[in-house]
């Protein structure tokens, strides 16, 4: 299986703009986590203003901001705070919720429908991903959530742990093994089988650069560079 890693390199144009600065501004921004990659068809509905927009490349999220994807689209997401990394394939339907706290994000996904990858850019970070028939808690740094039609979801634990929790019961998932959430059953887990361990969360390997415009505290435009690497 491909494993992927997240390397972040920030570049800031202009004369006094320092990274400080960059940070700052960040900070002090509504959006939680932006589009890094989109393919297909992906569609945005902003909280503000309850009307769905294309989640174009660049498309910054705020907190409430829904995600939904057609067949044979996938969006990816990175957080601003941490760069924890999030994919939405095809079929999928997830809201993002963002608490800024003082050096990171409270993070809280909602998913009814679809499949997610997640790497954690912070062994500490707080991720939770709520479902129709309970929670994950993040605990590690990899892996994968599915959610079907019928609410059921399935964990696939690529490293680290996540906790799921429902009002039956709680169990701790590692990094090899595969936990399930029903709305009429307490969570299980097993160890995981290859035949059905995802490998798409590590697909599009390769340098990536995203410039993104905005505005300093003093009202000056300035250009932001993100590069990124996928292995």
């Amino acid at each position: 299986m491909d494993r992927f890693s997240l390397k972040i390199t920030l570049f800031i144009v202009g004369l006094t703009l320092l990274l400080g600065l960059a940070v700052g501004s960040a900070q002090n921004s509504r959006d939680v986590a932006i589009i890094l990659k989109s393919t297909g068809d992906v569609r945005v509905k902003k909280s503000a203003t309850n009307r769905w927009n294309r989640g174009d490349r660049g498309f910054r999220l705020d907190s409430g901001d829904v995600i939904k994807t057609a067949t044979n689209s996938l969006a990816a997401v990175m957080f601003t705070d941490d760069k924890s990394l999030l994919k939405v394939r095809d079929n999928s339907v997830l809201a993002i919720r963002g608490e800024r706290e003082p050096k990171t994000i409270s993070k809280r996904l909602f998913c009814t429908l679809g499949s997610l990858w997640i790497k954690v850019g912070k062994q500490k970070t707080n991720l939770v991903v709520e479902t129709p028939s309970g929670i994950a808690a993040v605990k590690g740094t990899e892996f994968y959530c599915v959610v079907d039609s019928d609410g059921a979801t399935t964990i696939i634990a690529i490293e680290g742990i996540v906790q799921l929790i429902n009002e039956l019961g709680q169990i701790l998932v590692q990094a090899g093994e595969t936990g399930k959430l029903t709305k009429d059953g307490a969570p299980f887990k097993y160890q995981s089988k290859s035949e059905e361990v995802p490998d798409w969360g590590g697909e599009g390997a390769g340098e990536r650069e995203l410039r993104l415009e905005f505005q300093d505290n003093a009202g000056n435009r300035k250009e932001l560079i993100i590069k990124y690497q996928e292995n």
